[in-house]
C-alpha cells in the first residue's frame, strides 16, 4: 500500500510568488522608514536588490525576507522604530 504525502509539494511558480510577496514587504517597510530617515528612496531600492542577489542561490526562502531587511538596514543605518538610535 502507497501512501500519498498529507501536504502537497509546493511549486516553483508559488515559491517564486511567495518570495516576491516577502520581499515587496520588506522593501514597503524599509522605504518607509527611509522616508522617516531622510534616505533616498533609490538607494534603499539598490541595497535591497543588493542584498537579495546575495540570496539567489539559497534553498530555503522562508526567511530570505529577513536576512534581505536585517542587511539593508545595517548598510543604510537605518533603523526601525523599536530599536535605540
Amino acid at each position: 500500500m502507497t501512501s500519498e504525502p498529507h501536504q502537497s509539494m509546493t511549486s516553483a511558480a508559488e515559491t517564486a510568488a511567495a518570495l516576491a510577496v516577502q520581499i515587496q514587504d520588506v522593501r514597503d517597510v524599509l522605504r518607509d522608514d527611509a522616508v522617516t530617515a531622510g534616505i533616498d528612496l533609490a538607494c534603499v531600492d539598490a541595497a535591497v536588490d543588493t542584498a537579495l542577489a546575495g540570496y539567489s542561490d539559497a534553498r530555503v526562502h522562508g526567511y530570505i525576507g529577513v536576512l534581505v531587511e536585517r542587511e539593508v538596514r545595517s548598510t543604510l543605518g537605518l533603523f526601525g522604530g523599536t530599536e535605540a538610535e
